[in-house]
């Protein structure tokens, strides 16, 4: 009974392993398989562009119900075609309860363009995002953005808006206390179209590895797919594949606090 017992655990664990290689093959190939079989019926014009994106996520927790979060960055398409884009996105996320969150923030972008105009754009943006269902190793959300987009191109300054919703699923498999596959789907639909921005999104997907070196730092490998287009008027056609770096930072200021009453008293 002994031996079996031994025989079935060592089974269980090995089972687990396999299991936990299969769970990131699916994943992979449910975010990309859509780009994978575009490839086999060629679209005219279709062109993949290569991008490096590089952010840091800083997050501020004042008290457990309200957080101070956002990201700033640069990101770049890596061939002729120059495209820079640096940006950055001041946020305010107020917890009602474990599951539900109300988020609003403002972003502001500039985009440098070789041999087009550069871009100007802000921002403002309100969302609710939810935080379910959550399993041991499972953690998926939900996040539903409305976006407000003031649009200029610097080569006239004239304003161009555009009212846009996006929906993204988002969340993690855990691996154990320091590594996580992340992963998420999202989709823009823009309510009208009068921003002649040069490249547009309408679908991304992302699977990553992270490694949290501390409670505090979190270092986040992505590859990411979007579906966008390379011109105001061309369809969306495009492919780009982005390679993302990011680092996330946690300060907990009402945890310090509580430890620093707790010593002194």
């Amino acid at each position: 009974m002994v031996l079996n017992s031994h025989f079935t655990k060592h089974l269980g664990n090995q089972l687990f392993k396999l299991n936990k290689v299969s769970f990131i093959l699916i994943l992979f190939n449910f975010c990309f398989g859509y780009n994978s079989i575009a490839q086999e019926e060629p679209l005219e014009g279709n062109i993949v562009n290569q991008q490096v994106w590089i952010d840091f996520y800083p997050h501020y927790y004042v008290n457990d119900k309200l957080e101070y979060y956002g990201d700033f960055g640069y990101r770049s398409i890596v061939s002729k075609r120059s495209w820079n884009r640096i940006y950055a996105r001041p946020s305010l996320k107020y917890h009602l309860n474990k599951h539900w969150e109300i988020q609003s923030g403002l972003g502001a972008f500039y985009i440098f363009n070789k041999g087009d105009a550069d871009q100007f754009e802000i921002t403002p943006w309100q969302g609710v995002q939810l935080n379910w269902p959550n399993f041991r190793r499972w953690h998926f959300k939900h996040q539903i953005k409305v976006e407000e987009r003031f649009y200029y191109l610097t080569n006239n300054w004239d304003l161009n808006f555009e009212l846009r919703f996006r929906y993204k699923l988002f969340g993690k498999f855990q691996l154990n206390d320091k590594w996580e596959v992340p992963f998420y789907l999202e989709y823009f639909l823009p309510v009208n179209n009068e921003v002649e921005e040069f490249y547009s999104n309408k679908a991304r997907a992302g699977l990553g590895l992270g490694y949290t070196l501390a409670k505090e730092w979190k270092f986040t490998f992505v590859f990411n797919w979007q579906n966008s287009r390379t011109g105001p008027n061309a369809d969306l056609t495009a492919s780009d594949y982005a390679y993302q770096l990011k680092v996330t930072k946690k300060w907990h200021k009402f945890l310090i606090r509580k430890n620093r009453r707790i010593k002194e008293d």
